[in-house]
């Protein structure tokens, strides 16, 4: 050790000690045999190879590491002969700690003490952990895995700038969108698999956040089959289209957060009008509420739609804002928010990012893919439950809807000047 740096020394003795003796005192607890002072001694050892002459450090950490190595094959043979199994992850946490002690000694503090609370973690929740694993369907698992493959082996290795000399095909951001969508899609998946069981109003609008349409055309389908259902499923449908507010929103603000106040009006006032009859729509206690059964949301194949529709938007609308001028624009994000808002908005905001449109024409065009989005649930509700009222309600709501955003476009330029923005 350094004599210049003994309070230095001490303190990091001092930490390399206290995580030693939280892995080991997890391990006690939990009845295995290598214990308190084991994993201690591991650790100030690891700390006392770090801090010792540089000439040295090398040799003493290789004898460090290579000494816990043979204490995890000696507990691991003396299980063997007793007939118990091998105690791999505490011999793994073993071999972790002594490396946690080598980081302290080597003046580190984040790294060891982060890896030693989230070692911490995994070994005190192996129950919970393992009980989790039993209710992964084996396609849940796979879609995770898709997931971790768009996001983590195909986006870092595609091309920064467009692939074509015309500056359309932006591979890369096309596909960021894909991934983002898709892994907010399945969080909200996870979700609605754990709470949806409560009742529709997790239902709704959860199932609105992955895709609002599907969800309402479910809660249509049940009930056309069962019209005492109604009642419930006109509760939920608002509630997705809420949840489908919120979701292009957070779009717009995440990609293009200069466009955001331009559209917070106008997309206010239909979220407040969702909001106000999902908590005006009575719901009598006692009755089951429906329940929405959506498949996962990721697949590789949703995943390619959802880039080809990206896509396509994408060079039709930049086309048509460079042909045509803003009015071909809006008629484009109109029409592809029938097919998907969020793809619509996230043009709008992409191309807003990049300065090929003004944040204010990138907020109207979201408005106008939610309203197709509001739209185009009028048939698809009408035709799945045809014998019931469910399909007049929706019509006359979306009415509604349309009115109370045009009054938030005609009232957006006081807004904006109230607000310090140019309309």
């Amino acid at each position: 050790m350094r004599p210049e740096a003994t309070l230095l020394d001490l303190q990091n003795l001092a930490l390399s000690l206290a995580l030693g003796l939280l892995v080991g005192l997890e391990r006690h607890r939990a009845g295995k045999e290598l214990g308190m002072r084991t994993f201690a001694f591991t650790a100030l050892a690891g700390t006392l190879a770090a801090s010792t002459d540089p000439a040295y450090r090398l040799p003493f950490m290789l004898v460090v590491l290579g000494f816990t190595a043979l204490v995890v094959l000696i507990n691991s043979w003396q299980n063997l002969r007793a007939g118990e199994s091998v105690e791999i992850t505490t011999s793994v946490a073993l071999l972790l700690t002594a490396l946690n002690g080598i980081l302290v000694g080597r003046g580190q503090i984040f790294t060891p003490v982060a890896a030693t609370i989230l070692m911490l973690l995994l070994l005190a929740w192996k129950e919970e952990l393992v009980g989790w694993t039993e209710l992964i369907s084996r396609d849940e698992l796979h879609a995770a895995i898709y997931l971790g493959v768009i996001s983590f082996v195909i986006l870092p290795v595609l091309p920064r700038e467009p692939v074509d000399p015309w500056g359309l095909f932006d591979l890369r951001r096309v596909w960021l969108m894909v991934v983002l969508i898709s892994a907010i899609g399945f969080a909200n998946y996870v979700l609605l698999r754990v709470y949806g069981a409560r009742g529709v109003t997790y239902t709704g609008f959860l199932g609105g956040l992955v895709n609002s349409t599907a969800t309402v055309a479910e809660m249509a389908l049940k009930v056309g089959e069962n019209p005492p259902l109604e009642r419930f499923a006109f509760r939920g449908v608002m509630l997705a289209k809420a949840a489908m507010f919120v979701r292009n929103g957070l779009i717009l603000g995440l990609f293009a957060p200069a466009a955001l106040p331009y559209g917070l009006l106008p997309v206010g006032l239909m979220l407040a009008l969702a909001l106000f009859l999902a908590v005006q729509a009575r719901v009598p206690s006692g009755e089951e509420t429906p329940a929405v059964r959506l498949s996962s949301p990721f697949s590789l194949r949703a995943a390619l739609e959802f880039g080809l529709v990206f896509l396509v938007l994408n060079v039709i609308a930049t086309l048509g804002q460079r042909y045509l001028g803003a009015a071909g624009f809006y008629v484009v994000s109109f029409v592809g928010g029938m097919v998907s808002s969020a793809s619509s908005a996230a043009t709008a905001a992409n191309l807003a990012a990049q300065g090929r449109i003004a944040p204010a024409q990138a907020a109207y065009c979201t408005v106008l893919a939610s309203l197709a989005s509001a739209v185009i649930l009028v048939p698809i509700v009408h035709r799945a439950a045809r014998r019931t009222g469910l399909g007049r309600r929706i019509l006359l709501t979306i009415a509604w809807m349309l009115v109370a955003g045009g009054v938030g476009m005609v009232l957006n330029p006081v807004f904006l000047a109230l607000a310090g923005l140019r309309p």
